[in-house]
């Protein structure tokens, strides 16, 4: 039986994994120049962030509080993956440039 304890524990290192994942998820679209993201203020901001995450997830719209563990984990790095690749390819872009 789990104790009250343990129980804070998980949903407190669920809770982290979320925000990094929401984290990851918005300089992602940041770096893509989405315009929602670009102004910091816009209300939908975070909301937009769980569409695209329940998307790529490929759970209902709404239930990002469902997506496990290993799957917050690995869509996570998917996302700082392609953030970093992108920021790569702009930086040799500028460099062949000469800009």
């Amino acid at each position: 039986m789990e104790t009250i304890i343990e129980n804070k524990v998980k949903k407190t290192d669920m809770d982290t994994l979320r925000k990094r994942l929401l984290a990851a998820v918005c300089q992602y679209l940041e770096a893509m120049g989405n315009r929602d993201f670009l102004d910091k203020d816009y209300p939908g901001r975070i909301a937009y962030a769980k569409g695209v995450i329940c998307r790529a997830a490929k759970v209902e719209n709404g239930s990002f509080n469902r997506i496990g563990k290993v799957r917050l984990r690995a869509l996570t790095a998917m996302f700082n993956k392609m953030k970093n690749d992108m920021n790569g390819v702009v930086r040799e872009t500028y460099k062949a440039l000469g800009v």
